[in-house]
């Protein structure tokens, strides 16, 4: 069985066989990016263009510890409240005359919630620009919606002081 190398931060681990590096693939011991040898190779490669391990990786594995700041090429999820925050936003400012952009409050209070979550999630999450737009149209609809509020109430006192 082939005797491999790994390298991480803390230097140069190994040797270890084969399975034990494949197990180390399987579980996100190692990432994509993580170098490996072995007797035979010219240079330190990448698992991920090393052919006989490179079919061992998931693009949903967690993040290698062994390789800061890698993450999968996909499979990254998106918050959901991001989601619904930039659809919440985006009902508020097209129907603000039907509903008078109530629908910008749980657009506001997604789109916090979503940035909260995207920054404290230990596995990386995708929806940051949704939660940012969806905070944005929200906001816009309240001011919208304050703005009506506002126009009518000054409407109303008017026509009681002008009334005999």
């Amino acid at each position: 069985m082939e005797q491999w190398y790994y390298g991480s931060e803390a230097g140069q681990h190994g040797p270890v066989d084969e399975d034990e590096l494949r197990a180390m693939i399987l579980s996100g011991g190692v990432g994509a990016r993580t170098l490996v040898w072995r007797e035979g190779m010219v240079d330190w490669r990448p698992i991920q263009s090393v052919p006989e391990l490179s079919g061992q990786l998931s693009p949903y594995a967690a993040p290698s510890s062994a390789v800061p700041g890698y993450y999968p090429p996909a499979g990254i999820p998106s918050s959901g409240l991001a989601v619904a925050s930039l659809v919440c936003g985006i009902l508020s400012m097209v129907t603000f005359c039907m509903y008078g952009g109530i629908i910008g409050i749980p657009a506001v209070i997604c789109g916090h919630l979503a940035l909260s979550q995207i920054k404290s999630s230990a596995v990386p999450m995708a929806g940051r620009g949704m939660a940012i737009a969806g905070l944005v149209t929200g906001y816009l609809g309240l001011l919208v919606l304050a703005s009506m509020i506002t126009i009518i109430l000054i409407v109303y006192l008017q026509s009681v002081h002008q009334s005999p």
